[in-house]
């Protein structure tokens, strides 16, 4: 063939584009490789090639052809756009949505196509400010404005504190749900008070029947009767991380006596304390970085887990699709997804608690529950706190109550932050203690503050630190509000575990009901307001009356050490009866839920 077609590189592949059609990928190949040997420079075959290896799952090879291609031919705005696309499959999201913005140079519907990708990538990597700008110029390009894009622009807006037409924006969004059309993910939706608990349930269902997989997959492991229960931890938090600082005290504690540990991570190595804490306490400690969904899932089942555990859920940098092959024969949902995931198919059973995840309202969940007796939610007890700096190093005033809110800023939405208003309105010389975010975000907040009329300057923005400093510095505040629908989480842990109370109202969703589960699992169910009205004026008598708080924060801290919530050798022996009641469950193929 070499012989009879020495100068045409479209003959070429021709004949391995012939080959693939028969079925021949390893003959496709060879003709590929043959050809680009005598025509090295040939864009055709670097890019079918190219495309050949992406079918067969071979993304770290075809990215070398693509990045050759678009050094020979800059302009090639193809092949731009499937370099981003390769790029963003593996979270390398800053230089996949650079890839995006070349590809974007081109004109019609690969530039609209292009702009909406780049929204994404720029999105799912942290830098919503570009991401919204990328998915407007998207729709002014032509792009559909359909719920995939629109909701991942509200995410984006939701960020950045920006809700100029947020009502209009949520209700565009809230009619295409309703007309049955599908998120991008479901993890938006949980940060809006307008979708209920079976609203987020339907929106999830919907997604999960697009993932890929086989509905009668399932595990091959080998019975657990004659060696230890395997467990497995999946996620992409091994690492300096909330739902790390959170678990990995748990993890220590497993009884290795019952259960085998395999830690299962997809996320990076930091090399912080934490991560190697969480390393030295698995059997195997599993980095699968570089797999996709698919290796992940077959890696996983490789390793004969009976018992994989989630953390991540619909987050973002997700690879819980790969729970939709089936790896282990018993999966659960836990901790780092405060919802359903949608179909029992993905998640056997989700962990939760009496107040997160109440059985009276079991019909919300496509999961089995599985209650813990005390929060769903664990601690690690053994988190030290630097020292406590003075108020004016910490930005604060010498005088003056100080509410506090250290979650996301996404949390914050337009609902809330008008009760903080109303708070502060009422507290003289009291302030507001947020954690800093992107200037556009302080914008935006000291904006709606005084639109509330409110002073700007009583917001106050507390820089990162590092765990123990922060920790630190949260004991100078004097009371913590929580936000909702979706409330504080792993931020309400570490301002009860240095002392510090929190305020907060039972929300419908269970991201909206953390918080209370905490209070009430180390003794201070008071601090749980029964709506948003009751919220307000709690919040501004403790404020007016010192005596009240005062006497709130000494049963905080007598209670620290001796009620549920930060009893980790107390949790770990609770999980691990659950556990094995799951495992149980599964063996006599008992329906229902695990409670303890």
């Amino acid at each position: 063939m070499a012989v009879a077609l020495p100068d045409d590189p479209q003959a070429w592949s021709a004949l391995a584009v012939d080959r693939v059609e028969q079925g021949d990928a390893q003959g496709a190949e060879e003709a590929f490789r043959a050809a680009l040997a005598a025509f090295p420079d040939s864009v055709l075959l670097l890019f079918n090639l190219a495309s050949l290896l992406l079918d067969q799952g071979r993304a770290g090879e075809a990215e070398a052809l693509l990045v050759a291609i678009c050094r020979l031919t800059p302009t090639d705005h193809e092949a731009w756009l499937q370099l981003g696309k390769v790029r963003y499959q593996r979270a390398d999201h800053r230089s996949a949505a650079d890839a995006f913005q070349r590809a974007a140079c081109a004109p019609g519907e690969l530039r609209a196509e292009a702009l909406r990708l780049a929204g994404f990538a720029f999105a799912d990597g942290g830098m919503p400010a570009e991401g919204a700008k990328s998915l407007e110029q998207a729709v002014a390009a032509g792009a559909a404005a359909d719920l995939p894009l629109l909701s991942q622009w509200l995410f984006c807006r939701l960020e950045l504190c920006d809700w100029h037409d947020y009502d209009e924006r949520v209700a565009a969004c809230l009619e295409l749900l309703e007309l049955g059309a599908v998120p991008a993910e479901p993890f938006t939706f949980l940060l809006l008070a307008a979708v209920s608990p079976t609203l987020q349930l339907e929106l999830s269902h919907r997604f999960c029947a697009l993932l890929p997989g086989n509905p009668r997959s399932s595990s091959t492991a080998k019975s657990a009767e004659t060696r230890r229960l395997r467990i497995g931890y999946l996620g992409d938090m091994f690492h300096e991380h909330p739902t790390a600082r959170l678990a990995v005290g748990v993890i220590e504690q497993h009884d290795r006596d019952r259960f085998e540990i395999h830690a299962f991570s997809y996320g990076p190595d930091d090399a912080s304390p934490i991560r190697r804490r969480l390393e030295d306490a698995c059997a195997v400690f599993h980095d699968i970085v570089a797999l996709d969904v698919t290796q992940t899932a077959e890696y996983i089942r490789s390793q004969e887990v009976d018992l994989l555990i989630d953390l991540n859920g619909w987050t973002g940098n997700t690879r819980s699709a790969a729970l939709a092959l089936r790896p282990a024969p018993v999966q659960i949902n836990w901790l780092g997804y405060p919802a359903t995931m949608g179909d029992r198919h993905l998640a056997d059973y989700l962990i939760g608690d009496r107040i997160v995840t109440p059985l009276a309202r079991k019909a919300e969940f496509a999961e089995e529950l599985a209650l813990m007796p005390n929060s769903y939610q664990p601690n690690d007890r053994s988190r030290q706190v630097g020292p406590v700096p003075g108020r004016s190093a910490a930005g604060l005033p010498e005088r003056g109550f100080v509410f506090c809110c250290f979650n996301r800023a996404l949390k914050i939405g337009p609902e809330v932050f008008a009760l903080w208003c109303e708070i502060l309105a009422r507290v003289d010389g009291a302030v507001l203690w947020l954690l800093a975010g992107p200037p556009l975000v302080e914008a935006s907040l000291k904006r709606a503050a005084q639109q509330h009329g409110v002073d700007a300057e009583r917001l106050i923005f507390a820089p990162p630190l590092p765990q123990e400093e922060h920790l630190a510095r949260l004991t100078l505040a004097d009371l913590v509000l929580d936000t909702s629908p979706y409330g504080a989480h792993t931020t309400a842990s570490d301002a009860l575990w240095v002392g510090v109370p929190v305020l907060t109202w039972c929300g419908e969703t269970f991201s909206g009901r953390v918080a209370s589960s905490l209070l009430a699992a180390c003794g201070l169910p008071e601090l749980i307001a029964p709506d948003s009205s009751g919220y307000v004026e709690h919040a501004v008598t403790l404020a007016r009356e010192p005596a009240q708080l005062h006497a709130l924060r000494r049963r905080l801290a007598n209670n620290r050490l001796t009620t549920p919530l930060f009893d980790t050798a107390g949790f770990a022996r609770d999980f691990d009866t659950l556990l094995a009641a799951i495992w149980g469950h599964h063996q006599s193929a008992t329906s229902g839920p695990v409670v303890l």
